[in-house]
This record gives C-alpha cells, structure tokens and sequence, in this order.
C-alpha cells in the first residue's frame, strides 16, 4: 500500500517555469531567419523559399477566375486554363523578388550567385565595397598593398621582439 500513497503525494512545482512559457502555441512565421555567410549579420527575409500555399493559389484563382469572366464570350468554361500562364508568371515574379532579398544589404553577398559561379560572387562583393567607398570619398586598398603592408608590419613586430 506504500506505492499508492506516491502517487496521491502532491508535486512540487516551479512556479517561475510555468511564467516563463506561454500556454498559446506560437505561430510560424513562414519566412527564413538567418546569417550572412560573409559579414554574420542577421538577416531576415518575409518572403517564403518557395511560392505555394493557400494564400497564393486562391490569389491565383480567384485572379484566373475574373479573367475567365472578363472573356466569357470567347472562351466558355476553356478561359480557366488561363491559371496555368497566370501561376507561371507570379511564379517568375516571386522567385526574382526572393532572389532579389537574398542578397545581404550589408556586404553585397549574394548566396544564388556564390552557389553558381563563386569568382564572379567575389567579384561583385569587391564591386559593391569599391562603390561604397567611392561613396565615401575613400580610396579603395588594393590587395597588393593590403598584403605589403601586413608584410612589412610583420617584419617590424619581428625586428623589435629580437634584442
């Protein structure tokens, strides 16, 4: 009879955990959360990684649908196929907008561009950064001389360690 007793025993209870949670299950928000791969600061993009849903397929729809009642008298019931070039059209449209998000801001990095061709992502990071610093008034430093300074730099620390 020891064992039942366990278990009408009243539970000891944090009272400060049970605060600390919400007891209403949080909603996604559909859209990715991350950090730039070149410079690590946060990113946020509202736009889903790929078109699809409810959202957008009664906008297309019902976009299809008062198309297909703008030409009723040419077309009949065969103007709904019209959804078919209507979705490939928002489609090219949303893919470009998210593709035009994904790039960071901050540093010019664009993952689509790294992922096909990584030189020519370099390349348009060094384009973005010498135009921020044509903005500026500030001479862009060459890698050639990036390199000779650290050289030389290094030379000095070295000179002055040895007695």
């Amino acid at each position: 009879m020891g064992h039942w007793k366990k278990a009408f025993e009243p539970k000891k209870v944090n009272v400060q955990e049970i605060l600390g949670k919400s007891l209403w299950k949080e909603r996604s928000t559909q859209s990715w959360a991350f950090y730039c791969p070149h410079c690590r600061s946060p990113r946020k993009i509202p736009y889903r990684p790929q078109p699809g849903g409810w959202k957008h397929f009664s906008q297309i729809g019902l976009t299809a649908g008062f198309v297909t009642l703008l030409t009723w008298k040419w077309f009949d019931w065969k103007g709904i196929v019209v959804f078919l070039p209507i979705w490939a059209v928002f489609e090219f449209f949303y893919r470009s907008q998210v593709r035009a998000a994904l790039s960071c801001p901050n540093c010019g990095f664009d993952p689509i561009l790294y992922m096909v061709d990584t030189q020519k992502a370099r390349d348009e990071i060094e384009k973005y950064w010498r135009k921020k610093f044509e903005e500026k008034g500030i001479p862009f430093p060459e890698p050639n001389e990036q390199a000779a300074l650290a050289s030389t730099s290094k030379k000095k620390s070295s000179s002055e360690i040895v007695p």
